[in-house]
């Protein structure tokens, strides 16, 4: 690895999950940060939050990553959640068209606390390895057209293209950073002494080549 061309400075992003119950927001976050799947996993209930480290386009990036609960109550919890947010993930079942119909109530419900111009966005469609989704690639594709976002297709249980889910939200939010300038505002960049173990985090998740 060189070294040399790695940026010094710790780029800090907090990334949120939203959609509905069950749709696999937990399980995205713990194949990420942990790479293991739980079956049995059930519902969060209120909000929890992961760090990951990984190193990306030879900049260091830290991310916590808040995972939100689903169910209808907790609604108003996680759109005082989304204005502390860099990056928002909007999580649907690709097999569940009704997970897919609310994206767009969880976007319009959050849409007064949050500006869509500098927090970055990307539509998730969860659970890709079961066979005939009902979800069709036309509806998706309008969607994103509509409210500008990318698109990934993944699978948590099968560990497909999750990373790519963060990867590419990175970068979008460091793109906005260098158009807005607002890491300065918002001190989301920094330079920090690394531990050991973070050092060695991010070289071997280079090696590995994995983000």
């Amino acid at each position: 690895m060189e070294e040399e061309n790695v940026d010094n400075n710790i780029y800090q992003y907090k990334i949120i999950l939203i959609g509905d119950s069950f749709v696999g927001k937990t399980s995205l976050i713990i194949r990420f940060c942990d790479d293991k799947y739980d079956l049995n996993s059930v519902a969060t209930v209120g909000v929890d939050t992961k760090t990951k480290y990984i190193l990306r386009k030879e900049k260091k990036i830290e991310l916590q990553i808040w995972d939100t609960a689903g169910q209808e109550r907790f609604r108003s919890l996680s759109k005082n959640c989304c204005n502390q947010m860099d990056g928002i993930v909007f999580v649907y079942d690709i097999n569940n068209k009704e997970t897919f119909k609310n994206i767009k109530l969880w976007y319009k419900n959050i849409k007064n606390v949050v500006n869509y111009n500098i927090v970055g966005t990307v539509l998730v469609g969860n659970k890709c390895d079961i066979e005939n989704p009902q979800v069709d690639d036309n509806s998706i594709q309008k969607f994103c057209n509509t409210y500008n976002m990318k698109h990934v297709k993944v699978s948590a249980k099968e560990n497909i293209n999750v990373n790519d889910i963060f990867t590419t939200l990175v970068d979008i939010m460091v793109k906005l950073d260098s158009k807005s300038k607002r890491s300065l505002k918002r001190a989301r960049s920094k330079i920090a002494k690394m531990t050991m173990v973070e050092e060695e985090e991010f070289y071997n998740k280079k090696k590995k080549n994995c983000c």
